[in-house]
């Protein structure tokens, strides 16, 4: 009598085809640092110094020099480094802070963990980054903050930004979790404004082996403030004081080693991100896909490949990738104003006309350095035959 369990199973199975690739390999990056990775951990473990080591004053001053900024502070997650810069930037309660809703929730929970207000600002119809047309639409009395995502890997239009933000005395706090490297006329993201910030999450453009942030600025003050937020608010001069209300928010010398070695292949890294975008856009070039556009002024470094699929055929097409072997995601289905935590913070100032519409369009394909250009055609191949090209 056959086993009526494995039988089952195997019929579930039958009904998924084995996947052609994955969406997001992150050995293919790794594998080839292991070597320095195991003797920077070698010299973390021999030295006992885990918390606030030499590793991780080394790594910071590395990342603010990459940045192009005098100050960094690592955290133990990119929204922690968003809390901290906000805060120490003086962003308290009932201050508003005007950011996307097209972005990850974290953007919005970081000032509403501040007692602040989040606004909601349109888009842009190309870069997905804040449109400042909107933005000046939004500001109140109240508003003392912009927080601006450089989404997907793209800068904002940080030129129009800081002048509105100049215009109304406002404080300029980026998300650039998924921007590292990415520049806006030459200047990296993470230093135009009082502070930026950026996450360290396995999957990010500069990602580690576990959790971890980091605050970027070129203010002094703020730097040392965030630097007693992440340690329980203790005095820097007398750790015995504490004179702020702080949090245990650190990243520890293990991932900075690790970011260390790996922040010296970033820029090759995102070389060869882009080199992966042009491959695509050469092989979609003739479908119905809007592809990713790179605005002038912004090097894109393409933490993950976003179409937008017309004609509500987005779930279609994802369907039929799943079927064909082929992993998709959606980022952003439910933008952040229309999230349940969001409802008595889903200010209705300005029309989020793009924000909604794009929300609707948008799919996320497998990306990734070490991707091949057969793997490119063969999710290329499928795009083709939905569309009968």
């Amino acid at each position: 009598m056959p086993n009526t369990v494995n039988s089952k199973i195997n019929r579930q199975q039958n009904n998924f085809p084995m996947q052609k690739l994955p969406y997001f390999d992150i050995k293919r990056q790794h594998d080839p640092l292991l070597g320095g990775t195991l003797a920077a951990f070698e010299k973390v473990f021999t030295s006992g110094a885990y918390i606030l080591g030499p590793a991780l004053k080394d790594f910071e001053c590395k990342f603010a020099g990459y940045i192009g900024v005098p100050f960094a502070a690592g955290v133990a997650s990119g929204t922690d480094a968003l809390i901290f810069a906000l805060k120490a930037a003086g962003i308290k309660r009932g201050d508003e802070v005007i950011m996307p809703s097209f972005t990850f929730t974290a953007t919005a929970l970081a000032a509403i963990h501040l007692g602040a207000v989040p606004v909601f600002a349109d888009v842009d119809e190309k870069s997905f980054t804040l449109d400042p047309r909107s933005v000046s639409k939004a500001c109140s009395k109240k508003t003392k903050a912009i927080l601006p995502v450089h989404l997907f890997g793209q800068c904002a239009d940080m030129d129009a930004l800081m002048e509105i933000a100049k215009a109304k005395k406002l404080k300029v706090i980026e998300d650039a979790c998924q921007a590292h490297g990415a520049t806006w006329n030459g200047k990296k993201a993470g230093a135009f404004g009082d502070a930026g910030a950026f996450s360290f999450y396995p999957t990010k453009n500069l990602g580690g082996i576990g959790d971890g942030g980091i605050v970027t600025t070129s203010n002094e003050g703020l730097f040392q403030k965030v630097l007693q937020y992440r340690n329980l608010g203790k005095g820097l001069q007398n750790p015995l004081m504490h004179d702020e209300i702080g949090w245990t928010s650190r990243l520890d010398s293990i991932q900075a080693a690790f970011l260390s070695i790996k922040l010296d292949r970033l820029d090759a890294f995102n070389d060869e991100r882009r080199k992966l975008a042009v491959l695509f856009e050469e092989k979609l070039d003739k479908t119905p896909l809007v592809l990713p556009a790179q605005i002038n002024g912004a090097l894109h470094v393409y933490h993950i490949y976003v179409v937008r699929v017309p004609d509500g055929k987005r779930d279609a097409l994802k369907s039929h990738l799943a079927q064909d072997g082929i992993p998709s995601m959606i980022h952003y289905e439910i933008p952040v104003h229309r999230q349940p935590v969001m409802r008595q913070y889903a200010t209705k100032r300005v029309r989020l006309t793009v924000t909604e519409r794009i929300c609707r369009e948008v799919l996320t394909l497998p990306f990734f350095p070490g991707m091949t250009g057969q793997e490119v055609a063969t999710v290329a191949e499928s795009v083709k035959n939905f569309f009968g090209k």
